[in-house]
């Protein structure tokens, strides 16, 4: 009996490797020896079945591993990135993140259908298109923050209820600056049956939650607003952003920083005190800088109180960055490690972390390892 999961798996991987190497349809038939193209475009639809001969020619044509066809934890070819990055990272870099962050999601995709979790055929998206103004964006967070009681301050719930509400994954993510300073702040992995919501945990918190936020619209837009594959994390003057980005600043500022809020949060005698406002945006955990922003558009403040109020720094508390990935993927883990389902050699391969570094893991989220170190070396 096929299977139709890994057939349709196989279907990607061989549409990414032909396109990695730059060959028509047509090229690969005739490598191949079929007859016609057709014959490739159904292999590559999931429609025709590869038969094993056939996997291990296509393997040496397009120089790559059997397993990279076959590999169950792989998103190669199905997922679609948005990354938020400075644009000075090198592509390479960028890529080999990805491959990573990649075998991240296809595990917990994995782990999630090992725990039978079925996923809604309905998916919520924002009513917003090509033509939406600011003012929309805007519109469209204020009512999420009534739709899901978000309260005072959202961003202290935003989390939990993109996870627990929206059944949207959020992973953290570490990753080290190269020698420009140049980071990785966020990004936004879609699949057909899930998206995912990855997060730099080594940024302030100020910047984490606004991530959140902005990669939240990408989300909820993908199939009307599809975003780059690479968008700038530097902070730019607004209008001189894509206006795909500057949507997504307008929503975000907006979801963590909505109307209500500071009209209870400001005020009124107060509105051009710097030192009161940089008191209202440590209150709404958002940087200075995008409170001066969202108070400017709204006109709520003068030119000048926004000059000022945007060099302002946010003063931070002892910084302590959250731990890695999330509760919820290191439960589904502990859980299919304990059953037996997946082997730690398997899991620390995948996660790119010595045995020892998964175990210290599990210890992170007050969890005992299932595994001991020395039985499984």
């Amino acid at each position: 009996m096929v299977d139709r999961n890994l057939q349709r798996a196989i279907a990607y991987r061989v549409q990414a490797a032909r396109a990695a190497k730059k060959w028509t349809q047509e090229q690969l038939s005739q490598a191949l020896g079929l007859n016609d193209r057709q014959t490739i475009s159904d292999i590559e639809t999931g429609n025709r079945a590869l038969k094993s001969d056939e996997l291990l020619k296509l393997s040496e044509l397009l120089e790559q591993d059997i397993d990279f066809f076959i590999n169950p934890f792989s998103i190669v070819g199905e997922a679609q990135f948005s990354w938020h990055a400075n644009p000075a990272i090198a592509k390479n870099t960028l890529d080999a993140f990805e491959l990573k962050t990649g075998l991240w999601i296809g595990l917990l995709r994995w782990l999630r259908a090992q725990q039978n979790e079925k996923t809604s055929v309905f998916k919520k998206s924002l009513r917003l298109s090509a033509q939406s103004s600011f003012e929309d964006a805007q519109e469209c967070a204020e009512k999420l923050v009534v739709e899901f009681a978000l309260g005072l301050v959202p961003a202290k719930n935003l989390s939990q209820i993109i996870q627990h509400k929206l059944d949207i994954p959020i992973l953290l993510f570490e990753f080290t600056e190269n020698k420009q300073g140049a980071t990785i702040s966020g990004a936004t992995c879609h699949l057909e049956e899930m998206d995912v919501i990855l997060i730099n945990r080594h940024e302030p918190e100020t910047r984490r939650y606004y991530d959140l936020a902005y990669e939240l619209f990408h989300i909820l837009t993908w199939d009307s607003l599809k975003p780059e594959h690479l968008e700038s994390n530097i902070d730019l003057v607004p209008n001189k952003k894509k206006r795909l980005e500057q949507l997504a600043d307008n929503f975000a500022a907006a979801l963590l920083m909505p109307r209500a809020s500071l009209d209870r949060l400001i005020v009124p005698e107060k509105k051009n005190d710097i030192t009161h406002l940089c008191e209202v945006a440590a209150q709404l955990h958002v940087a200075p800088i995008a409170l001066s922003w969202r108070l400017l558009t709204l006109n709520r403040i003068n030119l000048a109180t926004h000059n000022s109020l945007r060099v302002k720094k946010q003063h931070l508390q002892q910084f302590v960055a959250p731990r890695l990935l999330s509760d919820y993927f290191v439960k589904l883990l502990h859980n299919a490690l304990e059953n037996g389902h997946l082997s730690a050699r398997k899991a620390s391969k995948i996660l790119a972390l010595e045995l020892n570094q998964l175990t210290e893991l599990f210890s992170q989220y007050r969890t005992q390892s299932p595994f001991e170190v020395e039985a499984v070396t």
